[in-house]
């Protein structure tokens, strides 16, 4: 595939996921509402704990989906004699080694929680053990959905994967809505039918493969082969979902341990809000991942670092962007979105959030590179000490008295030490110039953070808190933001080839 073509494959299917993620953003924000006021701060707050829990033990399943999409695209880039029939065999027996693992450590260590250590009134332990249970039924399906749903991101069907996603967030808003109608306990009738919702994605899923991928069959003789190698190298990624894991759920429960399913409430919120911009990334990693490993599997190392280049500045600029309407007008945004019901500790949690997201940006295409090149040992033994370190010294904060934002300040102070520590350990394996990565990626960036809230702060400055002075907000942070980008973010060669795009449009529209 020429470099042309395949940049027109990456927008094509950044644009597919950009409309998903609008689609989903808006209808998630709606719902996040709509079931904080139908189950009250009390009821979400245990059900943020309680699927929280469930889903610290995805890093399992986390690290094999990396893998399989990984062994997926390196076996379309690379010359061998292995098809992506056998990579499918073995991830099928993969996953399901991870489901029975991850069945038997929850039944045993997760009901132990729930029933001994998790903080919360009497007369809801019944309930939060029905959620429990579900949430443990629905990761399941999640690691078996794993072979299937990875088939469709290695070939690029980006499209699919934006239907399927509508599809979900959808289904949650319906059962969302139909709470209040429910004869039965909203609780324990939101955990059975997020359920379903599991059920119906699985489906999907495993439908569209077996009709559209027909080479992906179970070979038994040469899967054995494979699974060994694919457990290896989800072996050291498992250490990097663990820490991160670690970091996510695990302050998750030690905020409870401390604080109750009240401030755990304020931090699904500000969650809530993170993952919607942090979408914008996850799709520009999506479309750009299989690329740059079939690129790297190629040999075409320059590409390999372009696209690096390229995925950092991309995923950093536009979190930041999304973010500096909302940090500006968070007391505004939260009003309207949750009307009175808004937990305390949001405004702080939601800020020190989002500046750790954008933070992260970074770092995840170098993970990238290193996921490419396949030696993930002390890579990942590193960064995972950096990272899971997060939770013993909130733990400590906290002993020592500070309130619960102290837990996201030592958050972010560790992000920020994990960025530089992943450049020389990238730089061990990959050749790549410390000085081009300062000059095109983090100069830029800095310009731009700096940069970027001037104007949206002088709206704030001039005007009453109120809708317009938001939209007025949100309408000069973009175009601001947008003409930062290019004059201060993009290079030469990015200019040239954006003005090529944006005349080759024109004359398409005049013919």
């Amino acid at each position: 595939m020429s470099d042309s073509l395949g940049n027109k494959r990456i927008a094509k299917n950044t644009a597919f996921l950009y409309v998903r993620l609008l689609f989903v953003l808006l209808v998630s924000i709606y719902t996040t509402r709509v079931v904080l006021r139908n189950l009250g701060i009390e009821d979400y707050g245990i059900y943020n704990v309680v699927a929280g829990f469930v889903l610290m033990f995805s890093f399992l399943n986390n690290s094999m989906s990396i893998s399989i999409q990984r062994f997926y695209n390196y076996v379309k880039g690379e010359d061998g004699d292995l098809s992506q029939s056998d990579v499918y065999s073995a991830a099928l027996l993969a996953q399901g080694i991870i489901a029975v693992a991850t069945l038997l450590l929850l039944e045993s260590v997760g009901w132990w929680y729930i029933n001994h250590v998790m903080v919360m009134p009497s007369d809801r332990i019944f309930a939060a053990n029905c959620v429990f249970q579900f949430s443990v039924f629905s990761l399941v399906l999640v690691v078996m959905q794993g072979p299937f749903s990875a088939a469709i991101l290695s070939n690029e069907r980006m499209d699919y994967y934006a239907l399927v996603s509508v599809v979900d967030v959808v289904l949650r808003l319906v059962i969302v809505l139909s709470l209040p109608y429910l004869p039965f306990d909203r609780l324990i009738s939101y955990g059975v039918l997020s359920f379903v919702v599991s059920v119906v994605g699985f489906l999907l899923y495993y439908l569209y493969c077996k009709r559209r991928f027909l080479d992906l069959c179970f070979v038994k003789e040469r899967s054995s082969i494979l699974l060994r190698r694919l457990l290896t190298f989800s072996g050291w990624n498992l250490l990097d979902m663990f820490s991160y894991t670690i970091k996510g759920q695990g302050l998750n429960v030690l905020i409870n341990a401390f604080f109750g399913p009240t401030v755990n409430a304020a931090r699904g919120v500000s969650n809530q809000i993170m993952s919607a911009i942090q979408g914008f990334s996850s799709n520009i990693v999506m479309a750009f991942r299989p690329q740059l490993v079939e690129s790297y599997a190629k040999g075409e190392l320059e590409r390999t670092t372009v696209l690096m280049f390229s995925m950092s500045k991309i995923s950093y600029v536009f979190l930041y962007m999304l973010s500096v309407p909302i940090v500006v007008e968070l007391d505004m945004v939260l009003r309207l979105w949750l009307g009175d019901n808004i937990p305390e500790y949001t405004v702080p949690f939601t800020i020190l959030v989002l500046a750790n997201m954008v933070v992260s940006s970074l770092n995840t295409p170098l993970s990238q590179v290193m996921q490419a090149v396949g030696e993930l040992k002390w890579y990942q033994i590193i960064r995972s000490l950096i990272i899971t370190s997060i939770l013993p010294l909130s733990w400590l904060a906290l002993k020592m008295g500070m309130d619960p934002v102290s837990v996201f300040v030592v958050s972010l102070l560790m992000t920020v030490l994990n960025q530089p520590v992943s450049m020389v350990l990238l730089r061990r394996h990959y050749s790549y110039s410390y000085r081009e990565y300062l000059k095109q990626i983090v100069l830029p960036c800095f310009c731009f953070s700096l940069l970027a809230p001037l104007l949206p702060m002088v709206v704030t400055r001039m005007m009453d808190a109120s809708l317009l002075r938001l939209l007025l907000t949100c309408m000069v942070s973009a175009l601001s933001s947008l003409l930062l980008i290019y004059v201060v973010v993009l290079n030469d060669s990015e200019k040239q080839m954006i003005g090529k795009l944006l005349l080759s449009r024109l004359r398409r529209a005049k013919d």
